[in-house]
Protein backbone atom coordinates (compact mmCIF):
# COMPACT_ATOMS: atom_id res chain seq x y z
CA UNK A 1 0.00 0.00 0.00
CA UNK A 2 2.81 2.45 0.90
CA UNK A 3 4.55 1.72 -2.37
CA UNK A 4 1.35 2.42 -4.35
CA UNK A 5 0.76 5.73 -2.50
CA UNK A 6 4.36 6.85 -3.15
CA UNK A 7 4.08 6.15 -6.88
CA UNK A 8 0.74 7.96 -7.20
CA UNK A 9 1.95 11.25 -5.66
CA UNK A 10 3.75 12.59 -8.73
CA UNK A 11 0.90 11.43 -10.92
CA UNK A 12 -1.50 13.58 -8.89
CA UNK A 13 0.78 16.63 -9.24
CA UNK A 14 0.98 16.09 -12.96
CA UNK A 15 -2.76 15.82 -13.28
CA UNK A 16 -3.40 18.98 -11.26
CA UNK A 17 -0.89 21.12 -13.15
CA UNK A 18 -2.45 23.87 -15.19
CA UNK A 19 -1.97 23.09 -18.88
CA UNK A 20 0.06 25.51 -20.97
CA UNK A 21 -2.12 27.96 -22.89
CA UNK A 22 -2.58 27.08 -26.53
CA UNK A 23 -1.71 29.98 -28.78
CA UNK A 24 -4.38 31.08 -31.15
CA UNK A 25 -4.13 33.03 -34.35
CA UNK A 26 -6.39 35.82 -33.07
CA UNK A 27 -4.17 36.56 -30.04
CA UNK A 28 -1.20 38.72 -31.06
CA UNK A 29 2.08 37.84 -29.36
CA UNK A 30 3.27 40.30 -26.77
CA UNK A 31 6.71 41.88 -27.01
CA UNK A 32 8.50 43.58 -24.19
CA UNK A 33 8.43 47.34 -24.82
CA UNK A 34 11.74 49.03 -25.57
CA UNK A 35 11.88 52.03 -23.25
CA UNK A 36 13.49 55.12 -24.66
CA UNK A 37 15.43 57.37 -22.31
CA UNK A 38 13.41 60.32 -21.08
CA UNK A 39 13.98 63.74 -22.59
CA UNK A 40 15.49 64.87 -19.31
CA UNK A 41 17.96 61.94 -19.28
CA UNK A 42 18.87 62.37 -22.94
CA UNK A 43 19.72 66.07 -22.59
CA UNK A 44 21.72 65.41 -19.43
CA UNK A 45 23.54 62.69 -21.37
CA UNK A 46 24.68 65.31 -23.86
CA UNK A 47 26.02 67.47 -21.03
CA UNK A 48 27.76 64.46 -19.45
CA UNK A 49 29.58 63.31 -22.57
CA UNK A 50 30.67 66.89 -23.32
CA UNK A 51 32.06 67.32 -19.80
CA UNK A 52 33.84 63.98 -20.20
CA UNK A 53 35.43 65.13 -23.46
CA UNK A 54 36.64 68.39 -21.93
CA UNK A 55 38.75 66.58 -19.31
CA UNK A 56 40.20 63.63 -21.25
CA UNK A 57 43.47 65.47 -21.92
CA UNK A 58 44.00 66.67 -18.35
CA UNK A 59 46.22 63.79 -17.09
CA UNK A 60 48.26 63.95 -20.30
CA UNK A 61 49.55 67.52 -19.94
CA UNK A 62 52.93 66.38 -18.65
CA UNK A 63 53.09 63.71 -21.40
CA UNK A 64 52.39 66.29 -24.10
CA UNK A 65 55.01 68.55 -22.51
CA UNK A 66 57.70 65.88 -22.70
CA UNK A 67 56.61 64.39 -26.03
CA UNK A 68 56.45 67.76 -27.85
CA UNK A 69 59.22 69.46 -25.80
CA UNK A 70 57.01 72.32 -24.66
CA UNK A 71 57.77 75.27 -22.40
CA UNK A 72 55.63 75.71 -19.25
CA UNK A 73 53.45 78.44 -20.82
CA UNK A 74 52.92 76.31 -23.94
CA UNK A 75 51.89 73.37 -21.75
CA UNK A 76 49.28 75.45 -19.93
CA UNK A 77 48.05 76.77 -23.28
CA UNK A 78 46.93 73.23 -24.17
CA UNK A 79 44.51 73.40 -21.29
CA UNK A 80 43.49 77.03 -21.62
CA UNK A 81 43.22 77.48 -25.40
CA UNK A 82 39.78 75.95 -25.55
CA UNK A 83 38.51 78.75 -23.30
CA UNK A 84 38.78 81.01 -26.35
CA UNK A 85 36.53 78.64 -28.28
CA UNK A 86 34.11 78.57 -25.38
CA UNK A 87 33.89 82.34 -25.10
CA UNK A 88 33.35 82.85 -28.83
CA UNK A 89 30.58 80.24 -28.86
CA UNK A 90 28.90 81.63 -25.76
CA UNK A 91 28.52 85.02 -27.43
CA UNK A 92 25.96 83.60 -29.82
CA UNK A 93 24.91 80.04 -28.96
CA UNK A 94 22.39 80.87 -26.23
CA UNK A 95 20.59 83.68 -28.06
CA UNK A 96 20.73 81.63 -31.28
CA UNK A 97 19.03 78.69 -29.54
CA UNK A 98 16.30 81.05 -28.32
CA UNK A 99 15.71 81.87 -31.98
CA UNK A 100 16.08 78.54 -33.83
CA UNK A 101 15.69 75.98 -31.04
CA UNK A 102 17.94 73.98 -28.70
CA UNK A 103 18.44 70.80 -30.74
CA UNK A 104 19.55 72.82 -33.80
CA UNK A 105 22.52 74.01 -31.72
CA UNK A 106 23.27 71.04 -29.45
CA UNK A 107 23.31 68.27 -32.09
CA UNK A 108 25.82 70.01 -34.42
CA UNK A 109 27.95 70.84 -31.36
CA UNK A 110 28.07 67.16 -30.41
CA UNK A 111 29.03 66.25 -33.98
CA UNK A 112 31.79 68.88 -33.75
CA UNK A 113 33.09 67.21 -30.58
CA UNK A 114 33.68 64.02 -32.57
CA UNK A 115 35.86 65.99 -34.99
CA UNK A 116 37.78 67.50 -32.08
CA UNK A 117 38.72 64.07 -30.74
CA UNK A 118 40.07 63.12 -34.15
CA UNK A 119 42.16 66.30 -34.25
CA UNK A 120 43.50 65.76 -30.73
CA UNK A 121 44.48 62.20 -31.65
CA UNK A 122 46.46 63.65 -34.56
CA UNK A 123 47.83 66.29 -32.18
CA UNK A 124 49.84 63.77 -30.18
CA UNK A 125 52.65 64.48 -32.65
CA UNK A 126 51.64 67.99 -33.73
CA UNK A 127 51.21 70.96 -31.41
CA UNK A 128 49.20 72.79 -34.07
CA UNK A 129 46.67 69.97 -34.43
CA UNK A 130 46.49 69.70 -30.66
CA UNK A 131 45.65 73.38 -30.24
CA UNK A 132 43.15 73.28 -33.10
CA UNK A 133 41.38 70.32 -31.52
CA UNK A 134 41.27 72.01 -28.12
CA UNK A 135 39.93 75.24 -29.62
CA UNK A 136 37.10 73.45 -31.42
CA UNK A 137 36.44 71.38 -28.31
CA UNK A 138 35.89 74.66 -26.49
CA UNK A 139 33.39 75.70 -29.13
CA UNK A 140 31.51 72.44 -28.63
CA UNK A 141 31.61 72.68 -24.84
CA UNK A 142 30.35 76.26 -24.81
CA UNK A 143 27.38 75.42 -27.02
CA UNK A 144 26.36 72.22 -25.23
CA UNK A 145 26.75 73.56 -21.70
CA UNK A 146 24.89 76.83 -22.21
CA UNK A 147 22.16 75.59 -24.55
CA UNK A 148 21.95 72.16 -22.91
CA UNK A 149 21.27 73.75 -19.52
CA UNK A 150 18.50 75.83 -21.07
CA UNK A 151 17.13 72.69 -22.76
CA UNK A 152 16.98 70.90 -19.41
CA UNK A 153 14.91 73.79 -18.07
CA UNK A 154 12.62 73.54 -21.11
CA UNK A 155 11.94 69.80 -20.82
CA UNK A 156 11.22 69.79 -17.06
CA UNK A 157 9.06 72.92 -17.18
CA UNK A 158 8.68 75.79 -14.72
CA UNK A 159 8.86 75.40 -10.96
CA UNK A 160 11.69 72.80 -11.10
CA UNK A 161 14.67 75.01 -10.24
CA UNK A 162 16.32 72.55 -7.84
CA UNK A 163 15.86 69.61 -10.24
CA UNK A 164 17.51 71.61 -13.03
CA UNK A 165 20.40 72.65 -10.77
CA UNK A 166 20.94 69.15 -9.38
CA UNK A 167 20.67 67.34 -12.70
CA UNK A 168 22.93 69.72 -14.57
CA UNK A 169 25.54 69.74 -11.81
CA UNK A 170 25.60 65.94 -11.48
CA UNK A 171 25.90 65.42 -15.24
CA UNK A 172 28.63 68.06 -15.55
CA UNK A 173 30.81 66.97 -12.66
CA UNK A 174 30.32 63.24 -13.25
CA UNK A 175 31.59 63.86 -16.78
CA UNK A 176 34.46 65.99 -15.52
CA UNK A 177 35.43 63.19 -13.11
CA UNK A 178 35.13 60.33 -15.58
CA UNK A 179 37.55 61.82 -18.10
CA UNK A 180 40.68 61.96 -15.90
CA UNK A 181 39.97 58.58 -14.28
CA UNK A 182 39.59 56.75 -17.57
CA UNK A 183 42.60 58.50 -19.11
CA UNK A 184 44.86 57.74 -16.13
CA UNK A 185 43.80 54.07 -16.01
CA UNK A 186 44.20 53.74 -19.77
CA UNK A 187 47.71 55.21 -19.61
CA UNK A 188 48.66 52.80 -16.82
CA UNK A 189 47.16 49.59 -18.22
CA UNK A 190 46.73 49.83 -21.99
CA UNK A 191 48.72 50.90 -25.03
CA UNK A 192 48.15 54.07 -27.06
CA UNK A 193 46.87 56.28 -24.20
CA UNK A 194 46.79 59.34 -26.47
CA UNK A 195 44.36 57.53 -28.79
CA UNK A 196 42.13 55.16 -26.85
CA UNK A 197 40.30 57.54 -24.48
CA UNK A 198 39.41 59.83 -27.38
CA UNK A 199 38.10 56.90 -29.41
CA UNK A 200 35.86 56.04 -26.45
CA UNK A 201 34.53 59.60 -26.51
CA UNK A 202 33.71 59.30 -30.21
CA UNK A 203 31.60 56.21 -29.49
CA UNK A 204 29.85 57.85 -26.52
CA UNK A 205 29.10 60.99 -28.50
CA UNK A 206 27.53 58.91 -31.27
CA UNK A 207 25.34 57.13 -28.72
CA UNK A 208 24.19 60.40 -27.14
CA UNK A 209 23.37 61.89 -30.54
CA UNK A 210 21.14 58.87 -31.20
CA UNK A 211 19.43 59.42 -27.82
CA UNK A 212 18.85 63.11 -28.52
CA UNK A 213 17.70 62.75 -32.10
CA UNK A 214 13.99 62.12 -31.29
CA UNK A 215 13.86 64.77 -28.54
CA UNK A 216 11.81 67.72 -29.84
CA UNK A 217 12.31 71.38 -29.09
CA UNK A 218 10.13 72.99 -26.45
CA UNK A 219 11.14 76.55 -27.34
CA UNK A 220 8.36 78.76 -28.68
CA UNK A 221 9.69 79.60 -32.13
CA UNK A 222 7.09 82.11 -33.12
CA UNK A 223 7.69 84.59 -35.91
CA UNK A 224 8.58 87.32 -33.49
CA UNK A 225 10.90 85.05 -31.56
CA UNK A 226 12.70 83.92 -34.71
CA UNK A 227 13.35 87.51 -35.69
CA UNK A 228 14.69 88.44 -32.28
CA UNK A 229 18.47 88.31 -31.83
CA UNK A 230 18.57 90.40 -28.65
CA UNK A 231 21.38 89.13 -26.42
CA UNK A 232 20.60 91.31 -23.44
CA UNK A 233 19.55 89.80 -20.15
CA UNK A 234 15.89 90.18 -19.20
CA UNK A 235 15.43 93.38 -17.19
CA UNK A 236 13.91 91.76 -14.06
CA UNK A 237 17.03 89.64 -13.51
CA UNK A 238 19.83 92.00 -14.54
CA UNK A 239 20.46 93.32 -11.06
CA UNK A 240 20.17 89.87 -9.48
CA UNK A 241 22.65 88.49 -11.97
CA UNK A 242 25.17 91.31 -11.53
CA UNK A 243 25.05 91.63 -7.76
CA UNK A 244 24.57 88.04 -6.56
CA UNK A 245 25.49 85.57 -9.32
CA UNK A 246 28.55 87.22 -10.88
CA UNK A 247 30.68 87.63 -7.69
CA UNK A 248 30.44 83.90 -7.02
CA UNK A 249 30.33 82.63 -10.62
CA UNK A 250 33.79 83.99 -11.49
CA UNK A 251 35.24 81.34 -9.16
CA UNK A 252 33.31 78.34 -10.55
CA UNK A 253 36.26 77.30 -12.73
CA UNK A 254 39.00 79.46 -11.22
CA UNK A 255 39.08 77.03 -8.29
CA UNK A 256 39.10 73.60 -9.99
CA UNK A 257 41.33 74.55 -12.96
CA UNK A 258 44.28 74.93 -10.60
CA UNK A 259 43.68 71.58 -8.92
CA UNK A 260 43.95 69.50 -12.09
CA UNK A 261 45.97 71.71 -14.45
CA UNK A 262 48.38 73.67 -12.22
CA UNK A 263 49.32 72.01 -8.94
CA UNK A 264 49.83 68.46 -10.36
CA UNK A 265 52.00 69.89 -13.16
CA UNK A 266 54.08 71.97 -10.75
CA UNK A 267 54.69 68.92 -8.55
CA UNK A 268 55.06 66.30 -11.29
CA UNK A 269 58.83 66.03 -10.72
CA UNK A 270 58.13 64.65 -7.23
CA UNK A 271 56.32 61.61 -8.68
CA UNK A 272 58.50 60.44 -11.61
CA UNK A 273 56.74 57.86 -13.73
CA UNK A 274 53.36 58.51 -12.10
CA UNK A 275 52.64 62.09 -13.11
CA UNK A 276 49.64 61.08 -15.24
CA UNK A 277 48.17 58.99 -12.42
CA UNK A 278 48.56 61.79 -9.86
CA UNK A 279 47.05 64.31 -12.27
CA UNK A 280 44.23 61.91 -13.09
CA UNK A 281 43.51 61.27 -9.41
CA UNK A 282 43.51 65.00 -8.67
CA UNK A 283 41.21 65.64 -11.62
CA UNK A 284 38.84 62.86 -10.60
CA UNK A 285 38.71 64.02 -6.97
CA UNK A 286 38.09 67.57 -8.13
CA UNK A 287 35.20 66.62 -10.38
CA UNK A 288 33.60 64.00 -8.17
CA UNK A 289 33.74 66.32 -5.17
CA UNK A 290 31.52 68.62 -7.21
CA UNK A 291 28.74 66.09 -6.69
CA UNK A 292 28.66 67.15 -3.03
CA UNK A 293 26.77 70.21 -4.22
CA UNK A 294 23.44 68.41 -3.98
CA UNK A 295 23.36 67.76 -0.21
CA UNK A 296 24.95 71.13 0.53
CA UNK A 297 22.45 73.02 -1.60
CA UNK A 298 19.52 71.06 -0.21
CA UNK A 299 20.55 71.81 3.35
CA UNK A 300 21.80 75.39 3.13
CA UNK A 301 19.99 76.95 0.16
CA UNK A 302 21.61 78.95 -2.66
CA UNK A 303 22.94 81.96 -0.72
CA UNK A 304 24.64 80.08 2.12
CA UNK A 305 25.92 77.48 -0.39
CA UNK A 306 27.74 80.21 -2.32
CA UNK A 307 29.48 81.30 0.88
CA UNK A 308 30.34 77.72 1.87
CA UNK A 309 31.77 77.09 -1.59
CA UNK A 310 33.96 80.19 -1.43
CA UNK A 311 35.34 79.16 1.96
CA UNK A 312 36.14 75.64 0.73
CA UNK A 313 37.85 76.98 -2.39
CA UNK A 314 40.00 79.38 -0.40
CA UNK A 315 41.20 76.57 1.88
CA UNK A 316 41.88 74.45 -1.22
CA UNK A 317 44.10 77.20 -2.66
CA UNK A 318 45.93 77.32 0.67
CA UNK A 319 46.61 73.57 0.60
CA UNK A 320 47.89 73.76 -2.96
CA UNK A 321 50.18 76.64 -2.06
CA UNK A 322 51.54 74.70 0.93
CA UNK A 323 52.02 71.59 -1.22
CA UNK A 324 54.25 73.57 -3.60
CA UNK A 325 56.10 75.52 -0.91
CA UNK A 326 56.80 72.46 1.26
CA UNK A 327 57.32 69.92 -1.57
CA UNK A 328 54.47 67.82 -0.21
CA UNK A 329 52.56 66.60 -3.28
CA UNK A 330 50.00 64.55 -1.22
CA UNK A 331 48.46 67.83 -0.05
CA UNK A 332 47.28 68.33 -3.63
CA UNK A 333 44.69 65.57 -3.18
CA UNK A 334 42.68 66.98 -0.23
CA UNK A 335 43.08 70.37 -1.90
CA UNK A 336 41.48 68.91 -5.02
CA UNK A 337 38.49 67.69 -2.99
CA UNK A 338 37.94 71.17 -1.52
CA UNK A 339 38.42 72.98 -4.83
CA UNK A 340 36.08 70.60 -6.67
CA UNK A 341 33.46 70.76 -3.95
CA UNK A 342 33.66 74.54 -4.04
CA UNK A 343 33.16 74.60 -7.79
CA UNK A 344 30.16 72.27 -7.80
CA UNK A 345 28.49 73.99 -4.87
CA UNK A 346 28.87 77.49 -6.29
CA UNK A 347 27.75 76.36 -9.75
CA UNK A 348 24.65 74.57 -8.46
CA UNK A 349 23.73 77.52 -6.24
CA UNK A 350 24.02 79.98 -9.12
CA UNK A 351 22.01 77.75 -11.47
CA UNK A 352 19.31 77.35 -8.82
CA UNK A 353 19.02 81.13 -8.54
CA UNK A 354 18.84 81.56 -12.32
CA UNK A 355 16.32 78.72 -12.78
CA UNK A 356 13.91 80.53 -10.43
CA UNK A 357 13.97 83.71 -12.49
CA UNK A 358 11.44 84.57 -15.17
CA UNK A 359 13.71 84.67 -18.22
CA UNK A 360 10.89 84.59 -20.75
CA UNK A 361 12.10 83.58 -24.21
CA UNK A 362 15.73 84.42 -23.35
CA UNK A 363 16.59 81.37 -21.23
CA UNK A 364 19.43 80.44 -23.57
CA UNK A 365 20.87 83.96 -23.43
CA UNK A 366 20.74 83.88 -19.64
CA UNK A 367 22.61 80.58 -19.33
CA UNK A 368 25.15 81.76 -21.92
CA UNK A 369 25.76 84.86 -19.83
CA UNK A 370 26.35 82.69 -16.76
CA UNK A 371 28.93 80.51 -18.52
CA UNK A 372 30.59 83.56 -20.03
CA UNK A 373 31.26 84.72 -16.48
CA UNK A 374 32.49 81.31 -15.28
CA UNK A 375 34.80 80.14 -18.05
CA UNK A 376 37.50 82.85 -17.92
CA UNK A 377 38.43 81.18 -14.63
CA UNK A 378 39.80 78.30 -16.69
CA UNK A 379 42.71 80.58 -17.57
CA UNK A 380 43.85 80.71 -13.93
CA UNK A 381 46.68 78.16 -14.50
CA UNK A 382 48.00 80.16 -17.47
CA UNK A 383 47.69 83.49 -15.64
CA UNK A 384 49.47 82.04 -12.61
CA UNK A 385 52.30 80.64 -14.74
CA UNK A 386 52.69 83.91 -16.64
CA UNK A 387 52.84 86.02 -13.47
CA UNK A 388 55.25 83.55 -11.84
CA UNK A 389 57.64 84.04 -14.79
CA UNK A 390 58.20 87.59 -13.50
CA UNK A 391 57.79 86.93 -9.80
CA UNK A 392 58.30 83.71 -7.85
CA UNK A 393 55.73 80.92 -8.03
CA UNK A 394 55.41 80.92 -4.23
CA UNK A 395 54.51 84.62 -4.19
CA UNK A 396 52.06 84.16 -7.05
CA UNK A 397 50.27 81.29 -5.33
CA UNK A 398 50.07 83.33 -2.14
CA UNK A 399 48.57 86.19 -4.16
CA UNK A 400 45.78 84.08 -5.71
CA UNK A 401 44.96 82.70 -2.25
CA UNK A 402 44.66 86.25 -0.95
CA UNK A 403 42.45 87.09 -3.93
CA UNK A 404 40.17 84.19 -2.97
CA UNK A 405 39.89 85.60 0.56
CA UNK A 406 38.80 88.96 -0.88
CA UNK A 407 36.37 87.20 -3.23
CA UNK A 408 34.82 85.35 -0.30
CA UNK A 409 34.25 88.62 1.54
CA UNK A 410 32.56 90.11 -1.54
CA UNK A 411 30.24 87.10 -1.90
CA UNK A 412 29.32 87.25 1.79
CA UNK A 413 28.46 90.93 1.41
CA UNK A 414 26.43 90.46 -1.79
CA UNK A 415 24.43 87.52 -0.43
CA UNK A 416 23.75 89.30 2.86
CA UNK A 417 22.60 92.44 1.06
CA UNK A 418 20.30 90.45 -1.21
CA UNK A 419 18.75 88.59 1.71
CA UNK A 420 18.03 91.85 3.54
CA UNK A 421 16.41 93.31 0.42
CA UNK A 422 14.29 90.20 -0.05
CA UNK A 423 13.03 90.40 3.52
CA UNK A 424 12.07 94.06 3.24
CA UNK A 425 10.70 93.95 -0.32
CA UNK A 426 10.41 90.53 -1.99
CA UNK A 427 11.15 90.63 -5.72
CA UNK A 428 8.73 88.94 -8.06
CA UNK A 429 9.92 86.20 -10.32
CA UNK A 430 12.94 85.22 -8.28
CA UNK A 431 11.44 82.41 -6.29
Amino acid sequence: MASWRYRSFPLNLHCCRTPDPVPTDNRPSRKLPIRRPSRYTAVLGGIFVTAYASNISTPFLSIYRDRLDLAPAATQTIFVVYVAGIMITLLGSGPLSDRIGRRAVVLPALLLSILTSLLIIAGRDSYSFLLAGRFLLGASVGAVFSVGTAWVQDVVGPGQAMRVAFGTTVATYAGFGSGPVLSALYELLLPYPLVGPFAIHICLAGLVIAMLWPVPDVVNRSKGNRQSTDRRLPKPVKRLFATVVVPAAVWVFAFPSTSFALFPVLLSDQVPGYAAQVAGTAGALTALAGLAARPVLSRLGPGASMIAGMLAGTVGYLLGTLAFGMDQWPLVLPGAVLLGGASGTISAACLAVLAKTDAGNARGALTSAFYMVTYPGMSMPLVTTAVAARFSMSDTLAAITAAAVVGTAIVVASVSTRQRETVTQPATGHG
